[in-house]
This record gives C-alpha cells, sequence and structure tokens, in this order.
C-alpha cells in the first residue's frame, strides 16, 4: 500500500472518530472503498463529505 493511501485512510477514520457531523452533531461512519466522490457519510442526515490530508508538519495557517 502505498504512503499516500495509508495517509488518506488514516486521514479518513480521524475524521470519523474526532469530528461530529456538521449538520445534526452525530456520528460520520466511513463509506465503502472506491464510493463515487465521497469517504464520509453522517449516519443521522444526509451528510457526505470527501477528507482530504495534508502530511506536513502542523502550521499556524490553514489552507
Amino acid at each position: 500500500m502505498s504512503k499516500n493511501k495509508e495517509s488518506g485512510d488514516d486521514g479518513e477514520k480521524e475524521v470519523c472518530d474526532f469530528v461530529p457531523c456538521p449538520n445534526c452533531g452525530k456520528k460520520l461512519m466511513l463509506l465503502p472503498p472506491n464510493y463515487p466522490l465521497y469517504d464520509v457519510q453522517c449516519t443521522g442526515c444526509s451528510f457526505r463529505a470527501q477528507v482530504k490530508t495534508n502530511n506536513t508538519r502542523p502550521k499556524a495557517q490553514i489552507f
């Protein structure tokens, strides 16, 4: 498995573990691999999102 794939999978898992749904506040869950366009989905509402990871040292600036 490539380092980018591992980093992306880790980022998706962290989002599901630590970030609530921005719409309703419920838990996010991972979608199946190769699901078109989205990586995570809310367990309560229809919110879906794509997760992008950045594998660099922490910075004081948000992209």
